[in-house]
């Protein structure tokens, strides 16, 4: 099963951004049962949150973000059948939304006319839908329940790794859901894995060819680099302890967090096609992370990043563990990447050659990421408790149940749980 990965932006009423902070909180408030957005029955969504930034001196932006299995179409669909008047209330507080009375045809039109796709995007459980999540989990959980009563008056030594397996599938058919334990599709076929691989290649024998071939042109361009990154001017002042207040409230309430982070792309033609050179081979490189890793670090489920009007740079991301502990791993494992993207922002620690120092300066990084984000006023996990190792162990064990293993794989199997 594909997933997508989009926001949705409008720009916020003036005379209403009261109205619509107090839907958002209503919506927070009672995340599974609210009157406008019942989340539980959108079986096609893993991710979804609400967003307002505020541009000084320009228009508020609602950012909507949506991490869904299968095609736009197919996810609005679901949307507005279970929230349609919801979804219509909270776009009424937005500007070229204009609806007197619930048109779910015009309310569909306007979302998909405002859809914004990433520049570039990750995703954790590569090809393993909502529902498939929430069926793995299921199945380890009775599996779970039926090992710790097999075990209750016996060891696990006392049995051998074939016997334990053969009592799990007898087990099955008997008495768990044909449904939980069906063979599922694999995550990816051999064209979705092997096309980025290729489409990198291709990239990089051209990004070759072009600096060979153009060598006065590129190493001008190193100059111009070098001196924007010289007149660079990072900020100097950490966040208000107010702000780190307001977004620590909501954060290390469940297994995951939530990450929202708008900055100023800095000025000129320059930098902004350097940052979306960048992203788009960030893009290519995350293509080819199909294992449940991004350079390395385990615990993203979704990231992206958007270019809101060439002016500003929007980082959504869904996470496991702290914040602190969640830049920490940007730092060790991807600071060179990190320090790419975000080298061509306003604020950003200096910078050597547009990926060089920046992010490794672990302190000033760490005071621009905090002022840099914005609180998550909506924020829902469709599966709150599992990190991205969690989901996949839960698809192994689905994947290897009714499997003919050896001795070898059979033990590696069950220690999955």
């Amino acid at each position: 099963m594909k997933q997508t990965v989009l926001t949705i932006i409008t720009e916020i009423d003036f005379d209403k951004k009261e109205q619509l902070e107090g839907i958002l909180s209503a919506i927070q408030g009672n995340l599974l049962g609210n009157v406008y957005i019942p989340f539980s029955s959108l079986s096609l969504l893993h991710f979804c949150s609400f967003v307002i930034i505020d541009n000084p001196g320009g228009p508020s932006l609602l950012i909507f973000e949506n991490n869904f299995d299968g095609k736009l179409s197919e996810y609005l669909v679901e949307l507005l059948e279970f929230a349609g008047k919801g979804i219509d209330q909270l776009y009424k507080c937005c500007k070229a939304y204009h609806s007197d009375d619930y048109d779910p045809e015009k309310l569909k039109e306007f979302l998909i006319k405002n859809v914004v796709n990433p520049n570039a995007y990750h995703i954790g459980n590569v090809g393993r839908a909502a529902k498939v999540v929430g069926e793995n989990r299921q199945l380890r959980e009775k599996l779970e329940a039926y090992l710790d009563q097999l075990f209750v008056r016996s060891k696990p030594t006392d049995f051998p790794t074939d016997g334990i397996r053969k009592n799990i599938q007898a087990y099955l058919q008997d008495n768990v859901d044909p449904n939980l334990f069906n063979t599922l599709p694999p995550h990816q076929t051999f064209l979705e894995r092997g096309m980025p691989w290729t489409w990198l290649t291709i990239a990089g024998l051209l990004a070759i060819i072009i600096v060979i071939a153009l060598l006065p042109v590129f190493l001008l361009l190193v100059y111009i680099l070098r001196r924007h990154e010289e007149a660079d001017k990072p900020f100097t002042q950490p966040a208000s302890l107010d702000h780190v207040d307001v977004l620590m409230r909501t954060e290390n309430q469940i297994s995951q967090n939530h990450l929202a982070s708008i900055t100023a792309i800095k000025p000129g033609v320059f930098r902004l096609i350097l940052l979306k050179i960048v992203l788009f081979a960030t893009n290519l490189l995350a293509r080819t992370s199909n294992k449940g890793t991004l350079s390395g670090i385990p615990s993203i489920h979704f990231a992206h990043w958007s270019i809101i009007n060439n002016k500003q740079l929007l980082f959504l991301s869904n996470f496991d563990g702290s914040w602190s502990s969640y830049l920490d791993d940007f730092i060790d494992k991807a600071s060179r990447g990190l320090t790419g993207i975000w080298s061509n922002t306003v604020g950003f620690p200096k910078t050597r050659f547009l990926v060089l120092d920046g992010a490794t300066d672990e302190l000033a990084f760490k005071a621009f990421a905090r002022g840099m984000q914005v609180p998550s006023l909506v924020w829902y996990s469709a599966y709150p408790d599992l990190t991205v190792q969690n989901i996949d162990k839960d698809s192994k064990i689905r994947e290897g149940v009714l499997t003919d293993l050896s001795e070898t794989d059979s033990k590696q199997w069950l220690k999955l749980f």
